[in-house]
């Protein structure tokens, strides 16, 4: 059956003005030196992991200019001298900051106080990182230790999705969209303040996204990233079976982007009623044309294929229940099908076999059917 665990917000938590908070980090960072700030969120993001698309854009950040290069080496120097803070020290520090920082981190848009009397250890810290940029570089670190920026950063919905063989699941997200599994489907689902982002690990899925300009939905399958703002369309990726590897993305309503996670800028942009692939090395395959009402058929209960060969079209079928047949012969489970065939009704397709393959059903002991040629 299908299962599913969330992890919303913490119910636990202190409350988090999220407007004020955005207005006071923005305007403490509006006075720092801005190559310095997109070090240190470089830096930050770097530290919580990046995707492949993400290296890459870090990479291209830093080839773009050696200011951009130094800039996030002094970033790296000087969190690796922190790190080497005996911890006692680091205690110490934390206590220090406690006692002369408010606790909010909406305190970064009013003058702080000057302590009364500057520790040794605040003086070792200042020759660490003297002058703006090592007060950028702890304004940083401090807000990522929780002074509002961690917040900032976490999904305030995370939620994963699990439909097993056999199994569909229609779901609807806090922001208003719609995600619809097929059967033998993995997808994570995270909405950030400022984005929103599926991770389809494994299966199809229908999207029907609310609109919202300043939230882009992203979708990540394997090799591709797909980008939109409010539209309709599926996405397919499977490590096994047809199309084994590769990313299918067809469109019904609206536009989106297509693109490959390790060359993000080789992009396509789909409207409704065309289709593209994503091989498993980052190439994308021309555009093709869909008609809309084909979009997601499986939703209606459908498979269709188009010279699939037979082992493939039957491994689909097994996806949504035991069909009872089997097939061994290499050169039988080559066969190409076509034509639309019920999920729900394998004993339907099995007798469609005999009439669109040249192959007959041979019964065997442990109740199944072998497909082999007919003779």
């Amino acid at each position: 059956m299908s299962r599913f665990s969330t992890t919303p917000s913490d119910a636990s938590a202190p409350p988090f003005d999220e407007a004020a908070e955005a207005r006071a980090l923005q305007a403490f960072l509006g006075g720092q030196d801005a190559v310095e700030v997109l070090a240190a969120q470089w830096h930050t993001r770097q530290e919580q992991g990046l995707n492949a698309g993400e290296q890459a854009e870090l990479a291209q950040w830093l080839q773009a200019s050696t200011e951009h290069a130094e800039a996030f080496a002094r970033m790296d120097a000087g969190v690796a001298r922190l790190r080497a803070l005996p911890a006692d020290a680091v205690a110490q520090w934390r206590a220090s900051q406690a006692a002369d920082q408010p606790k909010s981190a909406a305190a970064w848009s009013r003058p702080a106080r000057a302590p009364a009397r500057p520790t040794r250890l605040r003086r070792w810290l200042q020759a660490l990182l003297p002058g703006p940029r090592g007060l950028a570089l702890c304004a940083v670190l401090l807000l990522s230790l929780g002074l509002g920026w961690h917040q900032w950063t976490q999904p305030v919905y995370s939620a994963h999705y699990v439909a097993e063989r056999g199994q569909r699941q229609s779901l609807q997200l806090p922001d208003g969209s719609t995600l619809e599994l097929d059967a033998d489907t993995d997808a994570q689902v995270r909405l950030y303040r400022h984005r929103r982002e599926v991770q389809l690990a494994h299966g199809q899925a229908m999207f029907s996204v609310a609109p919202d300009a300043s939230k882009p939905f992203e979708v990540q399958a394997g090799p591709a990233r797909v980008t939109v703002v409010g539209t309709r369309f599926a996405v397919r990726f499977r490590h096994d079976g047809i199309d084994a590897g590769q990313v299918r993305v067809e469109v019904q309503e609206g536009r989106v982007r297509v693109a490959a996670v390790q060359m993000p800028a080789a992009a396509q942009l789909l409207t409704a009623g065309q289709a593209t692939q994503v091989a498993a090395n980052g190439l994308l395959s021309p555009v093709g044309q869909v008609a809309p009402d084909s979009v997601g058929l499986w939703r209606k209960g459908l498979l269709r294929f188009d010279h699939t060969p037979l082992a493939q079209a039957l491994q689909e079928m097994e996806r949504y229940g035991p069909t009872g047949l089997v097939v061994h012969d290499p050169a039988v489970a080559a066969l190409p099908m076509g034509g639309s065939y019920a999920t729900a009704k394998p004993a339907e397709f099995a007798h469609m076999l005999t009439l669109v393959l040249p192959v007959r059903l041979v019964p065997s002991a442990d109740g199944r059917a072998e497909i082999v040629a007919r003779h």
